[in-house]
């Protein structure tokens, strides 16, 4: 409910949804294909035609090497099927209309590693 003083509610997606994206062949090392993307822009910009997404894979990882800006999500912390990782070093901005539909969301513990592996991205400590 919209009152004197407040704002509207925010329309688009929002921080820790989970949705399909098709990603481009960009080159190089980067997902491609099909796959989860957690949406990681603030909600302050849910009414922006983009949005900013970091993408998942359940590609298994090497045993003990868990670099910093690789987020582990246990299947219970998001809604999907498997176990996997956001991988915090591949952030995009998309066109909102190329996000396919939401099949999760992140637990309020997961969106803490999460802060915590952007922060690393981008250096903000």
């Amino acid at each position: 409910m919209v009152g004197i003083g407040r704002e509207p509610a925010a329309v688009g997606p929002r921080l820790g949804d989970i949705h399909f994206v098709d990603f481009a062949d960009s080159g190089g090392h980067v997902i491609r294909g099909p796959h989860p993307a957690l949406v990681i822009q603030t909600d302050r910009l849910g009414r922006s035609s983009t949005v900013i997404v970091a993408p998942m894979t359940s590609a298994a990882r090497a045993a003990g090497y868990a670099p910093p800006f690789l987020v582990s999500v246990a299947a219970g912390e998001s809604g999907l099927p498997r176990d996997g990782w956001v991988k915090c070093d591949q952030p995009t901005t998309l066109p909102t209309s190329l996000l396919g539909p939401r099949v999760g969301r992140l637990s309020p513990a997961a969106l803490e590693r999460l802060d915590a592996a952007l922060r690393f991205v981008f250096e903000l400590d």
